[in-house]
């Protein structure tokens, strides 16, 4: 069925949208690292409500629901994935430190 819509999910912070994540530890204190950007296109697609769900409630942020074809899924994947390797003047970053 290449037409049928299968539903992933997007972490929203306001007008912001989920990029990346990142973690490390200084001086034995874990150090989150959350990037977001004003692009939809370039935001991470989650596939799985429940880790999009943890990851928007340890980044502050809210799950928004999108369907799409599978070929619209891998495309916005594809997209995201072309993207983290390069630094936008539209990221933003949040740090948690636990």
């Amino acid at each position: 069925m290449p037409n049928k819509e299968y539903p992933y999910y997007f972490i929203k912070l306001g007008k912001l949208y989920y990029v990346n994540e990142s973690c490390r530890i200084v001086k034995r204190k874990e150090i989150s690292s959350y990037e977001f950007t004003h692009d939809e296109l370039i935001a991470f697609p989650f596939d799985t409500q429940s880790i999009a769900k943890q990851t928007a409630d340890e980044c502050g942020g809210y799950i928004v629901v999108r369907n799409a074809t599978l070929d619209d899924y891998i495309s916005q994947g594809e997209r995201w994935n072309k993207h983290i390797g390069y630094k936008e003047s539209t990221m933003c970053k949040l740090y948690k430190v636990k």
